[in-house]
């Protein structure tokens, strides 16, 4: 499968299709991938399910032609797992990191990034993905916003084009049985923001469907929910800045000459290596994951295998931009390959932090460690203190 199947899109710089998408704002998703030779699908386009329920082709790059920004990339799994929001608080956020070209080490999530958390007037530098060197975007303030809109919390829905459930909306084969969409959340480990819940009518029952998750949408908006505000000239094109297909990044010591940012750049130092001194660090790999990385980045030594899952301390960041790593219960430090590394959050009496508005996540996550109470749920997105 592409990696472009499952990207939600709305429209962008040289769309001319009226109102094929529903309307200025709304998304739709990537369900299949130009390939040269496809009767169906040429090269440098895609097939666009629409929430609204129209479905056709767009241009990436034929024709020189860009139909459409990539609204959002959680939907097939991009997690960056070794920063943090520093508005929400959310760690592990998935999609795109927004990191502030005026501030040392400052990152927002798309959420808080679109809803104008920190200063608008500071211009903030777009990550696609973990280990992208990233591109400068103008400043918010006075920059062009729309509004999202479609198969997003309170859409009122009903089947679409890849529904395979049967009568779980009550109704029979060619039902128009409507439901109220009561969440958008992701799918176990996969993907993020890639299914729905809806809360049907007929049967007052439940269910989850997807809406982009593998390029699959189960469900067609009735009545379109609100997401919230974009800047669409802050997204990448897809096609342009968002690359057709998969980019395998250089080796970090590689003197790679046809680079447009010098080796000592600080964004391509934060892209190479995320870590600093102090941090709190763990290695989660199998052992010969592990062995493979470590070639020319420390190399392997079998007492290594002691200390993973074990938290660590980083000790120093070298030249190579491999990690030492200090374990202070075991008395040993180990040099490892930055990717074998996963930042860990220790938390500390007296630091704030806020709890995830995701109700049906929390309950998940609360099995065996502490339990659900239904009291919980008003402290749903707010900040605390850990005592």
């Amino acid at each position: 499968m592409s990696h472009l199947v499952g990207l939600r899109v709305v429209r962008g710089p040289d769309w001319k299709w009226a109102e094929q998408d529903g309307g200025e704002g709304f998304v739709g998703t990537v369900v299949e991938a130009g390939r040269h030779g496809s009767p169906t699908s040429p090269n440098k386009t895609v097939v666009v399910q629409w929430d609204g329920g129209n479905r056709t082709n767009y241009r990436t790059g034929y024709a020189d032609s860009y139909d459409l920004y990539v609204f959002d990339n959680a939907t097939i799994g991009i997690v960056f797992n070794q920063r943090k929001c520093n508005s929400c608080l959310s760690r592990a956020f998935a999609g795109y990191c927004w990191t502030c070209t005026t501030c040392e080490d400052y990152d927002l999530c798309t959420k808080c990034y679109m809803s104008d958390k920190h200063d608008l007037s500071h211009s903030f530098t777009r990550l696609m993905f973990p280990d992208d060197v990233g591109e400068r975007v103008a400043s918010r303030e006075g920059s062009v916003k729309h509004t999202a809109k479609g198969i997003f919390v309170g859409a009122v829905v009903r089947r679409g084009p890849d529904w395979d459930w049967e009568n779980q909306d009550g109704g029979e084969e060619g039902s128009t049985a409507t439901g109220t969409v009561t969440s958008v959340r992701g799918w176990e480990n996969e993907s993020n923001l890639s299914v729905a819940c809806v809360k049907w009518m007929r049967t007052q029952q439940t269910n989850v469907y997807r809406v982009g998750h593998k390029g699959k949408v189960d469900l067609k908006c009735v009545q379109e929910g609100i997401y919230g505000d974009y800047y669409p000239r802050h997204l990448p094109i897809l096609g342009k800045d968002y690359p057709l297909q998969k980019v395998t990044p250089p080796p970090p010591l590689a003197n790679n000459p046809n680079s447009h940012q010098p080796q000592n750049s600080p964004q391509l130092q934060k892209a190479i290596c995320q870590f600093k001194p102090g941090d709190s660090v763990r290695v989660n790999l199998e052992i010969e994951i592990l062995k493979a990385l470590q070639e020319g980045h420390g190399g392997w030594n079998p007492k290594m295998e002691q200390v993973i899952g074990m938290i660590g301390v980083v000790h120093r960041v070298t030249e190579k931009n491999d990690v030492r790593v200090s374990y202070e219960d075991i008395r040993q430090q180990w040099t490892f390959h930055p990717a074998a590394l996963q930042r860990v959050e220790i938390y500390g009496a007296g630091q704030l932090v806020r709890i995830s508005e995701d109700r049906e996540l929390v309950k998940q996550l609360q099995v065996g460690h502490g339990g659900w109470n239904d009291a919980m749920v008003q402290t749903l997105g707010e900040v605390g203190k850990v005592v």
